[in-house]
């Protein structure tokens, strides 16, 4: 006899692979540590909804304290990737964090939900990769710019939308923007809101990389794979590096370098890594360039 009680989020349905997210607004699958999290409202251009949200929460929480993932992907369904806000509720006047009579409680909701989405995709000791497949606009361009990398199809846009509505910005587009292209170049985007074509993007430093449309998932699948199989200690180690020079001397990041790399030298990845590279020297060595004697011999 069937039941007709979902599964908790984070649980495992019949399907191989797949992770119940509690919500059709999420897909999730697992495969060899990747986590892929697939934003499905492709009717509304997978414009945000409350249970997409709080799916997203959930399944980067999963995946934060999870052993078993070691990179999460996070994509769009049917050829776009995230228009943000929902255009058709933003036009009745209504909002997904709670009813228009209760600001301070919709208030609260978001920032809730910003944190627990794209400050966590930032913050997230694991890499995060964004595979933008089409439109990113708005918010939705803020859950993209979080990711530690963002790949990009060829026939992708990008777009901040916010001036266009008489809005400034949230999911921390601001903040993003300025860190990624500077505050002049942030303004810019923000104030005209220009479409960006992919090609556009990677020449600003908003996209990692443009490959063709039909090449882009093949690519990030291999990327993300080598991630997954690299050590998770070494690429958090790299990640706080990184975050840390924004701010701080060099004296203070060398420091820290050297503290993980201590640590990382008695690690057991490390020296299966060291025994593999000079195993594979010994049995492959480079060939040798000869000198020739006096008489050319």
């Amino acid at each position: 006899m069937s039941s007709n009680v979902a599964p908790e989020p984070g649980t495992r349905p019949d399907r191989a692979g797949a992770v119940e997210t509690g919500t059709g607004h999420l897909l999730a699958t697992t495969a060899s540590g990747v986590l892929t999290l697939t934003l499905n409202r492709p009717d509304v251009r997978n414009a945000f909804s409350r249970e997409m949200l709080e799916a997203l929460a959930a399944m980067l929480d999963l995946a934060a304290t999870s052993d078993d993932v070691r990179v999460v992907v996070l994509e769009g369904a049917g050829g776009v990737f995230c228009a943000g806000g929902d255009l058709g509720m933003l036009a009745a006047g209504a909002s997904i964090f709670g009813p228009a009579g209760e600001p301070e409680a919709r208030l609260a909701a978001q920032k809730a939900l910003q944190r627990a989405t794209v400050a966590r995709l930032n913050e997230m000791g694991k890499p995060t990769i964004a595979l933008i497949d089409g439109p990113a606009v708005g918010a939705g361009l803020g859950l993209a710019l979080a990711c530690d990398l963002r790949y990009a199809g060829a026939s992708a846009t990008l777009r901040t939308g916010f001036g266009r509505l008489g809005l400034a910005g949230d999911f921390g587009c601001t903040w993003l923007l300025h860190r990624l292209v500077g505050p002049s170049r942030a303004l810019e985007l923000l104030f005209f809101s220009p479409p960006v074509p992919a090609a556009r993007a990677r020449d600003l430093g908003l996209v990692t990389d443009v490959l063709p449309d039909d090449r882009i998932r093949g690519h990030v699948g291999k990327l993300a794979g080598r991630l997954a199989a690299s050590s998770p200690d070494a690429v958090r180690a790299m990640k706080e590096h990184v975050t840390r020079a924004h701010d701080s001397a060099l004296a203070a990041c060398a420091d820290a370098e050297a503290e993980w790399h201590v640590r990382l030298l008695e690690t057991d990845f490390h020296r299966d890594a060291v025994r593999t590279l000079t195993r594979d020297r010994t049995a492959h060595p480079p060939p040798t360039t000869e000198t020739p004697g006096a008489d050319g011999s």
